[in-house]
């Protein structure tokens, strides 16, 4: 056991950079598990004034002024910031619209394979639906009412969406525009030879901005394509689905199984099992292979090259951790994990360092 622990440090930590790397993860490890709730307004300001410097460094790269490219930044963020405001009172009309019309919606969905049991009896019975769909529609009803009650009695909800307003945006701009001040800050501590740390957070530094800048570019087409054939067709609630299934790309291979679902519950609420509804989905289902095919290879072609299997660990795994911030930064984490692997100092190279 003792050898056995001798060559698995000298094969991983051979060297005060690899052994404070490591130190150094543990402790962000713990620190965000224990206070990542806290702190989350705290770590959605970084990840935005991380996106918008990249923007910023952009606007310097045409040769526009450093005070320009920041000013243009900051109005491109605040006018976002504003328009997510301005359409939040439309958003909670239709949930709440759709949330009222829910059991119909159900039951709606419960008489078309109540007409495909008539037909097809020998596959399922109507009274298997029935018990089926009765028991679902309890238990929905069950849900919607209990989190409807603690959603209007939890002061501290509010409280929390107000601070998060009024923090996130200040953070940003004091993030981005004093960034100079605030990087020595956090790498002072750091050795002064941190050659495989700068090669690691070097490649993230890419990785992440390209892969989240792409994800936002993917989710905008692909939620304002689902917005149009939903308006074409006269879907109900067409705004909150279209956003629903541009949010859904966050969530590699499981998203858009999941997405479809309320779509396909509101085509036929609306149009019932006829050929409507099959034009509807055919055009929904063509959007998701375009996005998976198409869209997807042309945005990532180059990005976050990690095998399936990665991704569905990983999103079980950071999901299950930190919920949906865990499930949109799943892949960026895979791929951290993979580029600290990559990037780890070997021993011949290590001797050889400390050799010089």
């Amino acid at each position: 056991m003792k050898d056995l622990l001798e060559k698995f440090m000298a094969r991983f930590f051979s060297n005060e950079e690899s052994i404070f790397f490591g130190l150094l993860l543990l402790f962000c490890s713990v620190f965000i598990l224990l206070f990542g709730n806290i702190l989350l307004p705290v770590f959605l300001s970084i990840v935005i004034a991380f996106l918008l410097n990249g923007l910023l460094r952009s606007f310097e790269s045409l040769k526009i002024s450093p005070t320009i490219s920041l000013s243009l930044t900051l109005i491109i963020f605040f006018g976002f910031y504003l328009s997510i405001f301005i359409t939040l009172p439309s958003l909670g009309s239709q949930i709440n619209s759709l949330l009222q019309n829910l059991p119909t919606i159900i039951v709606a969905f419960q008489d078309t394979l109540g007409e495909l049991a008539l037909t097809y009896g020998d596959i399922f019975s109507e009274e298997d639906i029935n018990s089926l769909f009765l028991n679902f529609s309890d238990q929905v009803n069950n849900l919607l009412s209990q989190a409807l009650g603690q959603l209007a009695g939890t002061i501290s909800f509010m409280f929390s969406a107000v601070l998060y307003a009024i923090l996130i945006p200040i953070m940003v701009f004091f993030f981005l525009k004093d960034k100079t001040v605030l990087l020595p800050m956090l790498t002072g501590f750091l050795p002064k030879k941190r050659g495989f740390m700068n090669s690691v957070f070097s490649e993230m530094n890419d990785q992440l901005y390209n892969y989240v800048t792409g994800k936002v570019i993917e989710m905008s087409i692909v939620a304002l394509c689902s917005y149009i054939l939903f308006a074409l067709f006269g879907l109900p609630y067409a705004v909150l689905i279209a956003i629903l299934v541009g949010l859904s790309v966050i969530i590699p291979f499981f998203g858009a199984i999941l997405v479809t679902i309320p779509v396909a519950f509101l085509g036929l609420y609306e149009w019932g099992l006829n050929s409507q509804f099959l034009w509807f989905m055919s055009s929904y289902l063509l959007i998701q292979v375009l996005d998976g095919n198409v869209l997807v290879p042309f945005l990532f072609s180059t990005r976050n090259n990690l095998h399936p299997a990665v991704i569905i660990i990983a999103i079980l795994f950071f999901g299950g951790i930190w919920g949906f911030w865990g499930l949109f930064f799943a892949i960026p984490l895979a791929t951290f994990i993979k580029a600290i692997a990559n990037s780890w100092p070997e021993p011949k190279k290590i001797n050889s360092s400390m050799n010089d």
